[in-house]
């Protein structure tokens, strides 16, 4: 160690000693040192060459210098007035419906929010996005560039932030507190798992304390998978906007690429290097604000479901289930009562099956049986002779007739059905893996095996039930039709009553005089009250069969 540092000690030596000769052969020559000629531009008045370049190379990307008590920081400013338009809508639309975001809120955060000023929902309302340096959540990923867009009247104003030095990250942290303190409800797309925790994680590393924490956070990005998972290929919000917003985006630079351009930057220190990366974070700040104008027409019926339909039948459904999830129930039904009579009435649903078996469930829940079975015999008659048909709507309908409509032919029907289209399916599965099996021998149960095995069981016990249900039910018809014939011939005059009991007798032929039993029962029959002869007309009649005569 000694070593190494004696000769660190000698190579800073002879540095300095080359420079004092190079300064020597300056003044030789009639040149001032550095330090000499910055004094003597001073006393002559003279700015240092430095500050203006300092300020002026920014506005090629349309930023300048920000002078705060924290220090110095890039900002760059846009404003938008009311009628521009985002896509297929105008920014200043918002101001008319942004109360319906309050749907989107936690309840604890709504009730805070509602309490926290005088001042119009849309202008407390800030839209973050960040450019980061990396992925993760670590603290070396930081957020070299934060831009936030806010209402101030009907004008949207975006304002991005962006440090040239990890030095500078307290100035635009300070300041971005500023802006949370005059708009407390955060509004983000992925924000709550990614962009918030990051930002939240450099107040921390920075020794900050952040005193106005938002009081709500809207993130955009779980409504953007409620409605458009199933009929979106990505959730990401360049395809959103897309395909939702009607935007086009024209050479942009992708996301990915901003932290390999800002390392760039700070290689170069070129700040054009910089340009496409603030286009693609006030593009996104803009999109935020086109998705909260989208929700909010979604939420209080402007884009009723008529405007979802344009894109398939699928959406409207998703569209039900969103505004069911945020407690708007009777516009759901609406959706949902719309879509299934379109589905209902439709001549051909090829593309739009898979929402007829999940429409039927929800149906269901909401007590519209015959919505439901509707729903559940429309799907039989479009897939029920394929190989790959789902067995929930004959097993559906079997419980239906069984448990609300007391029809127990009917449910053993269904259920009937339900276990040969399980047989048949369950042969062409065999008969395809037939050769596999043979090759590999004995091979254990797997868990889909173990599945259709308990389905098979379920049924079969299921038929068993029905079966011995309609042949009690109707024997309990037999007898009990056999019993009023019995009663109501009693109760005729005495003509009908003797050629009655006439038969009877004839019946009886070697057993003791039956004659005395008939006349017995004809005499208890007559015995009873009438009042008890009608109330017991009024029972059904297995009741009857149980209360003697």
């Amino acid at each position: 160690m000694s070593s190494l540092k004696e000769r660190l000690l000698r190579h800073k030596k002879s540095i300095a000693g080359t420079q004092e000769r190079e300064e020597e052969d300056k003044i030789l020559v009639g040149e001032q040192p550095p330090g000499l000629a910055e004094e003597g531009q001073a006393a002559h008045g003279e700015n240092k060459p430095e500050s203006a370049p300092e300020v002026d190379e920014w506005s090629i990307v349309g930023a300048a210098m920000e002078h705060t008590e924290w220090g110095d920081f890039i900002i760059r400013r846009r404003t938008y007035e009311a009628g521009f338009r985002h896509g297929q809508y105008e920014l200043g639309r918002l101001s008319s419906c942004a109360e319906e975001l309050f749907a989107l809120l936690e309840p604890a955060a709504g009730s805070a929010v509602s309490n926290r000023s005088a001042a119009p929902f849309h202008e407390r309302l800030l839209f973050l996005d960040t450019e980061t340096t990396g992925l993760g959540h670590g603290a070396g990923n930081v957020p070299f560039m934060v831009g936030v867009g806010f209402y101030q009247g009907n004008q949207y104003h975006i304002e991005q932030m962006l440090i040239r030095h990890p030095g500078e990250e307290s100035a635009m942290l300070a300041y971005l507190e500023q802006k949370l303190a005059a708009h407390p409800v955060l509004i983000s797309y992925n924000g709550k798992s990614f962009d918030w925790p990051i930002v939240k994680n450099r107040y921390i590393m920075n020794r900050m304390e952040l005193a106005a924490e938002p009081v709500g956070h809207i993130d955009f990005l779980h409504p953007s998978r409620s409605l458009w998972k199933h009929t979106l290929p990505s959730c990401r919000l360049g395809k959103v906007e897309e395909e939702r917003l009607g935007v086009r985006r024209e050479e942009d630079v992708p996301g990915s690429l901003a932290p390999t351009l800002y390392f760039q930057y700070l290689a170069q220190r070129d700040p054009s290097v910089l340009e496409g990366v603030f286009v693609h974070n006030e593009l996104d700040v803009l999109s935020l604000a086109g998705l909260a104008v989208h929700f909010a027409c979604l939420l209080n019926g402007s884009c009723d479901w008529s405007h979802a339909r344009l894109f398939g039948l699928e959406e409207c459904f998703r569209l039900g289930l969103w505004l069911d999830k945020i407690g708007r129930s009777g516009m759901a039904d609406t959706v949902m009562n719309a879509l299934t009579e379109e589905l209902l009435v439709a001549d051909e649903l090829a593309a739009e099956e898979p929402c007829l078996l999940p429409l039927a469930q929800f149906c269901k829940r909401r007590g519209r049986y015959m919505q439901a079975c509707s729903l559940w015999s429309r799907y039989i008659a479009l897939k029920g002779r394929r190989a790959t048909a789902s067995l929930e709507p004959y097993i559906e309908l079997s419980m239906y007739y069984e448990h609300k409509e007391k029809q127990w032919e009917r449910a053993l029907a269904y259920a009937q059905e339900a276990l040969d289209h399980l047989w048949r399916r369950d042969a062409l599965k065999r008969s395809g893996e037939r050769k596999s099996s043979a090759l590999s021998g004995s091979r254990a149960k797997g868990k889909e095996e173990r599945e259709e095995d308990a389905e098979v069981v379920s049924l079969r016990k299921r038929i068993e039930r029905l079966r011995r249900k309609a042949s009690s039910s109707a024997s309990a018809t037999r007898v009990t039709g056999a019993i009023e014939q019995e009663v109501s011939d009693s109760l005729l005059p005495t003509e009908s009553s003797a050629r009655t009991r006439t038969k009877l007798s004839s019946r009886s032929v070697g057993q003791a005089p039956a004659s005395a039993p008939v006349q017995g029962a004809a005499s208890a029959v007559s015995r009873v009250p009438q009042s008890t002869r009608k109330r017991k007309s009024d029972l059904s009649a297995a009741e009857q069969l149980s209360m003697p005569l």
